[in-house]
């Protein structure tokens, strides 16, 4: 048995679409982001408690010093050792907050100052996306990236340098290719969700935005959200995230300069959890039966899903290093 070390967490950073709209007085430091696009980050998390009592023995190290994934595979002399290097490595022992500091904190500072960024954790189905992402949202030191994420905009927008602002979420969940919004009661009739494309980039047509005024307002939304989300059983994952969500935080706001000129600013920080991918041999899945029929249809929108979103990451990647970017196509869908 294999100790898989995803999930991954990708940072992708839209550098183009920053909405400061007025007061350019002082100049602004750079981004400590500015120079990247896309990051990726591997979190390995430790055995459980299935694996313990087998007897499992893990194949896979991290090095957090060279930021290096090394995987062994076979035994004895056949044994091969595969070494991946990434822009960041956490190994099982890496606390919630230390991933927290070393990946969200400075995207916090980018959101803030007008830029519109996406983290998602991506990865096989128990490695833990969930628990990196959300982790248990009342208890303090076990709180995720979301959690703490809301905690540190509010700490920033209700320093004295900002004279006002406005903070909203969204919770968009994406199961068998349905919309849903998990911030509405599901027993109320609810406008249709759709993608649209508008002027400003693809949006959610329908999909409600709740405004929000402290980081406990935000964890309370989060409850609401974790009733509704489609959760499962399988042999790899006794609850395992069955759908695809987003949860976004967007925020407006007015910041005093240094000149004492006035930056009105608005940022979009999106934290997306992807659905576990699960190969059909491992989900050990028996046909005739209902219950396991709607998991095999699940498995396979989430790994059709997934794989979409690896050629559109492969496409961007290529067409960031192409002189022609025009003639890259960009899969979207």
């Amino acid at each position: 048995m294999h100790l898989p070390f995803l999930p991954a967490i990708f940072h992708i950073f839209d550098r183009q679409r920053k909405y400061a709209v007025e007061g350019m007085g002082s100049k602004q430091s750079p981004s400590p982001h500015s120079t990247s696009s896309v990051q990726v980050v591997v979190r390995l998390r430790p055995l459980n408690d299935r694996e313990k009592k087998h007897g499992t023995l893990p194949v896979v190290s991290a090095s957090t010093s060279d930021k290096s994934v090394t995987v062994i595979k076979g035994q004895g002399s056949r044994q091969a050792r595969s070494s991946y290097v990434f822009d960041n490595v956490f190994t099982a022992f890496s606390s919630q907050e230390e991933v927290f500091d070393a990946t969200l904190k400075p995207i916090i500072r980018d959101v803030l100052q007008g830029f519109e960024s996406t983290v998602f954790a991506y990865g096989q189905t128990g490695t833990g996306k969930t628990h990196t992402m959300e982790g248990d949202i009342d208890n303090s030191e076990m709180q995720g990236v979301i959690p703490r994420s809301a905690k540190a905009i509010f700490e920033t927008l209700n320093s004295r340098k900002y004279q006002e602002h406005s903070v909203s979420c969204s919770f968009l969940e994406i199961y068998n290719e349905d919309l849903c919004d998990l911030l509405v009661d599901p027993s109320d009739t609810n406008p249709k969700l759709d993608i649209m494309v508008g002027k400003n980039g693809p949006f959610c047509r329908g999909l409600s935005e709740q405004q929000v005024s402290s980081a406990e307002h935000v964890l309370d939304l989060m409850r609401r959200a974790q009733n509704q989300r489609q959760v499962g059983e399988t042999s790899m994952n006794k609850q395992s995230s069955r759908s695809h969500c987003i949860f976004t935080i967007k925020i407006e706001a007015k910041r005093r300069l240094e000149d004492g000129s006035i930056l009105e600013v608005g940022g979009k920080l999106h934290c997306v959890d992807l659905a576990g991918s699960e190969c059909a041999k491992s989900a050990d899945l028996e046909r005739g039966n209902d219950s396991q029929a709607s998991r095999e249809r699940e498995r396979k929108n989430i790994n059709q899903s997934l794989l979409t979103l690896g050629r559109v990451v492969s496409m961007l990647k290529e067409q960031s290093q192409s002189r022609k970017k025009a003639n890259v196509r960009i899969p979207y869908r």
